[in-house]
């Protein structure tokens, strides 16, 4: 077998990828990877992609490298992201060679006892958790519930919340901190409903063409939210006149 010479090497790993690439990359080992988990994931501060002029995210090889690792510790080691983030912060960025079992030990995700195989996405809490975790008292935590903004999962006789709930708790706390109302958040949600049915009626009827899988359309469908973000803060940013300045 040839070797690959110094040039192809240095070209792959000045390579970028857009999300779509990576969830496609991911997928085959992480079936149930998201594009709204790769982003939660950034959030946290264990991701940091480059951004194009336009605004949508590249991500280097050493990119997808993280995060490919970073998902294998919760699937394999049930390390929360607290301790998947010192890990990476004390090896200065670059991937530990091993975890150790005293970490992985007292870190169990919370789950319903007697029911261990049962997990929601990369985090699954309580709503007390969540509430402690993203700095929201009790009963706004339930508020944003009963608003439709936070969704719980029956896990045997417990409801527990994913990260795309935790992620909304967190930016409520942001919204709430710069002195918006709860009642604000709403409009958000209702925005968001208009437009997946919007989504749901140019894609659905793909679904039903068997030259497309579904695959194919999650790809579309993730393609159009992406393109749906960055419309948004155009429009938001226009909409603002000086304050968008």
């Amino acid at each position: 077998m040839i070797g690959r010479n110094t040039e192809e090497v240095a070209a792959d790993s000045d390579r970028t990828m857009s999300i779509g690439e990576v969830l496609s990359g991911l997928e085959p080992e992480f079936p149930d990877i998201t594009i709204s988990k790769i982003r939660f994931l950034e959030s946290q501060g264990l991701l940091d992609p480059q951004r194009t002029a336009s605004g949508y995210r590249k991500f280097s090889v050493q990119n997808m490298t993280t995060l490919r690792w970073i998902l294998r510790q919760q699937r394999e080691h049930f390390l929360p992201l607290k301790v998947i983030r010192q890990l990476l912060d004390e090896s200065g960025g670059q991937i530990p060679k091993e975890v150790s079992d005293d970490l992985a030990g007292d870190v169990q995700p919370f789950r319903e006892r007697g029911n261990s195989h049962t997990f929601v996405g990369s985090v699954s809490v309580s709503l007390e958790e969540l509430a402690k975790a993203s700095g929201l008292e009790m009963s706004i935590a339930r508020e944003l519930e009963k608003m439709g903004l936070l969704f719980g999962h029956e896990t045997g006789s417990v409801t527990v919340y994913d990260d795309d709930s935790l992620l909304v708790a967190q930016l409520a706390s942001i919204f709430l901190d710069l002195g918006f109302d709860i009642r604000h958040l709403r409009m958000y949600l209702v925005s968001a409903q208009r437009e997946a049915g919007t989504l749901e009626q140019v894609l659905l009827p793909r679904l039903r063409d068997d030259s497309t899988t579904r695959s194919q359309v999650n790809k579309q469908l993730d393609e159009l939210m992406e393109a749906g973000s960055r419309l948004r803060q155009i429009i938001l940013r226009r909409s603002l006149g000086r304050l968008g300045q």
